[in-house]
C-alpha cells in the first residue's frame, strides 16, 4: 500500500447533492480506495434541488475554497458546461495562482455546449489552463484533442457499484424504463411517440418516466397520444427509489440526442437490463450494435418503437443482450477499477511523470 505525508489533500470541485450525473459519480468515487488512500476532500459547489440551495451551496464554496486549495496538492474539478463552467473557472484561477495540479474532469453533454456555448470561451480556457483532462470516454478524448491539441487528455470511465441480474419471461409485465431530466434532448417525448405502436402490438407494455422536468408537458403528450393509463411518470428517485425502479425493468430506453456517458445507462446494463439508446457520445465506446445493446436513431420514433418490439418479440435474445451488457460495464467499470486509474493519475501528477504513463480506457475486444 502506497502511503502518503500527513499533509496531502486531493482536493475535488464538484457537486454534492443534487439530481444530476456528476454528483452520483463523485459519490461513487468517494468509495473508491483511491479517495482513501489519496486522503480527498470534497468542496460542494452546486445543489440543484432548489434556487436557495443553489446559491447557498455556490456561497459555502466561495467562502471556503481558497483555506481548501491552498491546503490542496491536487485540485480535481468536475464540471460540464456553459454555467458549470462558469461557477468552477474562479476556482481554478485560484489554484493555478497557488500553483496547485489542476485535473479537469469533463461531463459536459455535448462538444459543442462546452466549446461553442460557454460564455467568452470559458469553455476553452478551463481546459488549457488544466494540468490534466479526463474525459469519459474515447470519443470524447479524441474530440478535444482534435479542437485543441495541446490538452493533455486521458480517459477515466464512470463508475458503477451494483451488478444484479435481472430477467424477465413472456409470462410477465413488459415494463420499459426511462431515467433521467425530462427534456427534449433526451427525447422522452419520441419515446412517448413510439409508445403508440408498442402498446398495438403488446397492449399490457408499461412505460415509466423516471427524472424531474417537463412533467406535466409529458402527461399532455401522453393524454393526447392516448396512453395515460399505460405510462407512469415517477420524478426523480432517490438512490433506492431508483434501485427498485431497475429491479421492475425489462428494457431500458434513452434516446437521447446528445451525452456525454450516461450514468443511467451504465447502470441498467451492469444490472443485465437490454438497453435501447441512441449513438451519442461516448456510448459506441462501450455498447456494440446487437451484442451487448441496440442503437435507435435519435429524433425517430419509428427506430425506437422498432427496436424495443424486436426485444420484446424475442425474450431470450434480449436476455442474452443484457447478460453481454452487464459482463462489459462490470469488466471497465468497478469501482475497482476506476480507482486504480484514479489513483495512478494522482500519483503521476505528484510526481511529476509524463501524461503519457496515465492508462488509457480500452474498450472490451479492442487491443
Amino acid at each position: 500500500m502506497k502511503t502518503l505525508d500527513q499533509d496531502f489533500i486531493v482536493l475535488v470541485i464538484a457537486p454534492a447533492d443534487g439530481r444530476g450525473g456528476i454528483a452520483s459519480v463523485v459519490r461513487l468515487h468517494s468509495q473508491t480506495e483511491a479517495w482513501r488512500v489519496m486522503r480527498a476532500r470534497l468542496l460542494s459547489t452546486y445543489d440543484d434541488r432548489s434556487s436557495w440551495r443553489k446559491i447557498l451551496s455556490a456561497a459555502k464554496a466561495y467562502v471556503a475554497a481558497p483555506l481548501l486549495i491552498a491546503r490542496a496538492t491536487i485540485v480535481h474539478v468536475h464540471l460540464a458546461a456553459q454555467k458549470s463552467v462558469l461557477r468552477k473557472l474562479p476556482l481554478i484561477l485560484m489554484a493555478k495562482s497557488l500553483g496547485k495540479p489542476v485535473i479537469v474532469h469533463v461531463h459536459a453533454f455535448s462538444m459543442e455546449s462546452l466549446f461553442d456555448s460557454t460564455t467568452l470561451y470559458a469553455g476553452r480556457l478551463t481546459l488549457r489552463l488544466a494540468d490534466h483532462v479526463i474525459a469519459l470516454s474515447q470519443v470524447w478524448a479524441d474530440a478535444m484533442t482534435a479542437r485543441d491539441a495541446s490538452l493533455s487528455v486521458s480517459v477515466i470511465q464512470n463508475p458503477v457499484s451494483t451488478f444484479r441480474r435481472n430477467s424477465w419471461t413472456p409470462d410477465q409485465t413488459p415494463v420499459v424504463l426511462y431515467a433521467g431530466k425530462l427534456e427534449a434532448r433526451k427525447g422522452y417525448q419520441d419515446l412517448l411517440a413510439a409508445a403508440v405502436p408498442i402498446l398495438k402490438a403488446f397492449p399490457s407494455t408499461q412505460f415509466w418516466f423516471a427524472g424531474h422536468g417537463d412533467i406535466e408537458v409529458a402527461k399532455a403528450m401522453a393524454d393526447t397520444y392516448g396512453i395515460r393509463e399505460s405510462v407512469k411518470f415517477m420524478g426523480w428517485l432517490s438512490p433506492e427509489e431508483m434501485s427498485k425502479a431497475y429491479e421492475s425493468a425489462t428494457i431500458f430506453c434513452l434516446p437521447s440526442y446528445n451525452e456525454g456517458v450516461p450514468m443511467v445507462v451504465l447502470e441498467a446494463m451492469a444490472r443485465g437490463i437490454p438497453v435501447v439508446c441512441t449513438k451519442v457520445g461516448g456510448l459506441p465506446n462501450y455498447i456494440e450494435h446487437g451484442e451487448n445493446g441496440l442503437f435507435a436513431d435519435a429524433g425517430d420514433s419509428v427506430s425506437i418503437a422498432k427496436t424495443i418490439l424486436f426485444l420484446l418479440m424475442d425474450s431470450s435474445h434480449a436476455q442474452t443482450i443484457g447478460e453481454r451488457g452487464a459482463k462489459t460495464i462490470q469488466n471497465t467499470c468497478s469501482l475497482e477499477a476506476v480507482s486504480k486509474q484514479l489513483e495512478s493519475l494522482y500519483w503521476r501528477l505528484l510526481h511529476g511523470k509524463p501524461a503519457a504513463e496515465v492508462p488509457q480506457f480500452i474498450h472490451p475486444g479492442h487491443k
